[in-house]
């Protein structure tokens, strides 16, 4: 109780309205309720309604469209690039990649796949394989992994450019944030062919965990990228 009371208001009615968000209480293309009708709902001022969803827009989870009201956030195609793709020009505008799909297949998860993602041992995964295109030029090889059970059936559909939007708009899973790292190495055989390198081009691998609006990891996606005449370009706020 001391640590409620103690909580800004504000804040412990940010965590109400997420809570309602992650039930799915709203749909993803209908706007929330009002300000004035939620502030009416938890019996608290509209202006403390107003600092919740700030707080919300904020950390990237809903966002307002002027004269349409506030939505959950979606991942489009411009979206995710802004947000989660971060290879630039040395100019820094970001080319929107070409995706081609090299395999999608059901397997095995490793000991170590199914515990980055919280699943049980053993438990079957989706990879996802796929070559990208930066201004024409292969330059990312890209393997996603993916639970079978949060994401049924995902390997029997046609895979868009952007995987985030079809996790929301399919599964109700919508990513909110990401964690990675980066590390240099050598191509392997595979890489070599598919990214059309030497055995000696380095390479920057990029590990990368998406979590969803549970902030429960439901991705794995590992990247080997070619820089070359592209840059890591990231904003730290």
């Amino acid at each position: 109780m001391q640590q409620m009371f103690n909580t800004p208001l504000y804040l412990q009615i940010r965590e109400q309205i997420f809570d309602a968000l992650r039930s799915g209480r709203w749909a993803t293309n209908d706007p929330l309720p009002s300000e004035t009708k939620l502030a009416s709902e938890f019996d608290v001022s509209q202006g403390t309604i107003r600092k919740a969803i700030d707080d919300l827009v904020a950390q990237n989870i809903l966002y307002r469209h002027q004269g349409r009201g506030t939505f959950i956030r979606r991942h489009d195609e411009q979206q995710s690039l802004f947000r989660f793709f971060n290879l630039a020009r040395a100019d820094g505008t970001k080319p929107v990649p070409e995706s081609m799909n090299l395999h999608c297949k059901t397997r095995k998860g490793l000991k170590h796949e199914c515990a980055a993602l919280q699943r049980p041992t053993g438990e079957r995964l989706i990879e996802i394989l796929r070559l990208r295109r930066l201004d024409g030029q292969p330059v990312i090889l890209e393997t996603i992994l993916v639970s079978q059970q949060l994401f049924p059936d995902l390997n029997k559909r046609d895979l868009p450019n952007t995987l985030y939007e079809l996790y929301g708009d399919e599964y109700n899973v919508y990513i909110t944030r990401a964690e990675e790292q980066i590390k240099s190495i050598l191509p392997d055989a595979t890489m070599q062919h598919h990214l059309e390198i030497g055995k000696t081009t380095p390479l920057i691998e990029i590990q990368r965990i998406a979590y969803d609006l549970h902030n429960q990891p439901v991705e794995i996606r590992i990247s080997q990228c070619v820089t070359g005449d592209f840059v890591y370009a990231c904003s730290l706020n």
